[in-house]
């Protein structure tokens, strides 16, 4: 599968896995982020995005709040938050998943 641009932060790259794989889920998408690295704040006004961490650790602000992201853990953002990573600690390897609100 090819590289593309994240939509919101053209210079990272991502590989989506599956297009709308089931009712509801818009993608299924895998990427590396590496130290140094940001994901700008954004929201996603019509769905929830869900991320898995396969391994490093990760700062992210989520509304008003900091949370770790750590190897083996899941976060749920929901529609309209704000969410953004502001500090890649180690090499983070995610899968994350963007699904309808509603569906």
């Amino acid at each position: 599968m090819p590289f593309e641009p994240v939509s919101h932060d053209p210079r990272l790259r991502k590989k989506v896995l599956l297009r709308d794989p089931l009712p509801g889920m818009k993608h299924i998408s895998h990427i590396i982020l590496r130290p140094g690295e940001r994901v700008s704040v954004h929201s996603h006004p019509d769905a929830y995005e869900v991320f898995y961490c396969i391994r490093g650790e990760a700062r992210m602000k989520v509304g008003a709040e900091e949370v770790s992201l750590l190897s083996g853990t899941c976060l749920v953002v929901e529609p309209g938050e704000e969410h953004a990573f502001v500090e890649i600690i180690d090499e983070v390897e995610l899968l994350y998943f963007l699904c309808t609100a509603g569906a």
